[in-house]
């Protein structure tokens, strides 16, 4: 079904723009962990430096530029406007970048139990914000079209509420209050984490913008909606399997989530060979993230040792996919929300104003995709060599976000320079 889409409804540039700039710093910080560690970081899941790492990619990359783009998909795809959207954001921003800051800080450098309560103390406000805000905006009347969106987001948020809650827990526990089956909780908090937010609201949000930036079919309405009542639905059952120690139960939904996301990943790449426009750089990113997807979902099923298992999957997942699928998005978003907001500040005159494409070049957003894809195929030989290509790999890291960061800062200034002349 034709999206109808209401631009006069979004929200100030101010309300996205800080989650979508400061994100790419996260991932520079955890580059430069990767240098400055090396070995450590990629040789177990349990290292102080790779848990450390895993929190700086995960939330304040994938997790802070998800909750911007909501703030802006929202209210355009859906009619569902954040009521308050300036405070509600800051003080979302606030706390998920205190808090992955102050997470951070305490499992690299094993600071004291009070850095863990005041880490899950900022991150479960900033949750909490997200959850209310998010769920009384989609709580609304909603355009038809945009159901399956919100479909989506509603048990994404779901998802993102039992992954906030397990990672409290072991935030308390890591502090010294109470006892739990850690390695248990760590696997589902985990889970829900990877596939039950990061992956399931890509995909939501991908069948909304691939689409309309690769102008490509829509997707099947059964997979627009299926697909995020399916993971959920699975993700469930293997939570009860786990907990209840039903080794069979666990493996058949791992198996029903694999083949529901490679179903995802094959019906893309069949869109994308019928799409109606040429292939850009957004097109390689989301190639490239679907390509890790599928892998992910290969090797999570190879005879591997289970924490090598656990780092490959994990590098294929948070590196590959999510943060493929996100640099893409950024190079679409970013020059978009400056070039809208430029054409309707009676500020900046329209006539000083270049087009979309001309704020952040193609030929920049492909030197950054090229970087990444080094980047990324470093990190995953990592996992098999981590003494001789950590450093190298959080290098090209550290140079990829180097060049995101100028990329949209110009935009940013570009902006402000426009607007002030």
């Amino acid at each position: 079904m034709q999206r109808t889409l209401s631009y006069g409804a979004m929200p100030s540039i101010w309300v996205p723009l800080p989650f979508l700039l400061t994100a790419p710093c996260f991932v520079f910080a955890a580059a430069l962990l990767l240098m400055w560690q090396g070995e450590a970081a990629l040789s177990s899941r349990w290292t102080p430096v790779t848990l450390a790492m895993t929190h700086l990619l995960t939330l304040g990359f994938l997790t802070m530029t998800i909750v911007g783009a909501l703030f802006q998909i929202l209210p355009v795809v859906a009619g569902a406007a954040v009521k308050l959207a300036g405070p509600v954001a800051l003080l979302a921003w606030s706390g998920l970048a205190g808090g992955t800051v102050v997470l951070a800080g305490a499992l690299g450098l094993g600071l004291g139990p009070g850095f863990y309560v005041t880490a899950a103390s900022l991150l479960g406000l900033a949750g909490l914000v997200v959850l209310v805000a998010v769920g009384a905006a989609i709580s609304q009347r909603i355009v038809p079209a945009a159901r399956p969106l919100v479909t989506g987001v509603r048990l994404a948020i779901s998802g993102l509420a039992v992954t906030m809650g397990l990672g409290g827990a072991l935030a308390m526990y890591l502090a010294g209050l109470g006892t739990l089956d850690v390695l248990l909780f760590i696997d589902v908090h985990a889970s829900w984490g990877l596939v039950g937010w990061i992956v399931a609201l890509t995909a939501a949000v991908s069948f909304q913008v691939i689409p309309m930036f690769q102008g490509t079919p829509a997707y099947p309405r059964w997979l627009e909606q299926g697909m995020p009542v399916l993971l959920f639905t699975l993700l469930l059952a293997w939570s009860a399997a786990a907990l209840r120690q039903l080794p069979g139960l666990q493996l058949a939904a791992e198996i029903g989530v694999g083949a529901l996301m490679l179903k995802y990943v094959a019906t893309t790449f069949q869109f994308f060979r019928r799409r109606k426009r040429k292939a850009d750089v957004g097109t390689f990113y989301w190639c490239l993230a679907m390509a890790c997807l599928a892998l992910a979902i290969l090797v999570h099923f190879l005879p591997l040792a289970p924490d090598q298992r656990a780092l490959l999957t994990g590098v294929l997942v948070i590196a590959g996919f999510g943060m493929s699928a996100v640099n893409g998005m950024l190079y679409k978003i970013v020059p978009f929300l400056v070039w809208y907001h430029l054409q309707c500040d009676a500020r900046a005159g329209r006539e000083r104003v270049p087009g979309v494409k001309s704020i952040v070049d193609e030929a920049s957003a492909l030197r950054q995709w090229r970087w990444h894809a080094v980047a990324l195929g470093l990190l995953l030989a990592s996992t098999l060599a981590p003494a001789i290509l950590a450093r190298p790999a959080g290098l090209f890291m550290t140079l990829a976000m180097f060049l995101l960061i100028r990329d949209l800062g110009g935009a940013l200034r570009l902006f402000l320079r426009l607007r002030q002349a």
